[in-house]
């Protein structure tokens, strides 16, 4: 998953952007939920998400 794809999270249902993958922590993504007015993006294991697209 790059920055800037389409997610969603497997169990939870939520979907999102990925804001950004961090090299030294490659099993998880920074991530922009859809709707959310939160500024700061989530850190999400990259088990628990799946393309959106």
């Amino acid at each position: 998953m790059i920055e800037g794809d389409p997610v969603r999270h497997r169990t939870d249902g939520w979907t999102g952007i990925v804001a950004e993958t961090p090299s030294k922590l490659a099993s998880h993504a920074w991530v922009n939920p859809d709707g959310s007015s939160d500024p700061y993006p989530q850190m999400v294991p990259l088990a628990d998400l799946e393309s959106a697209e």
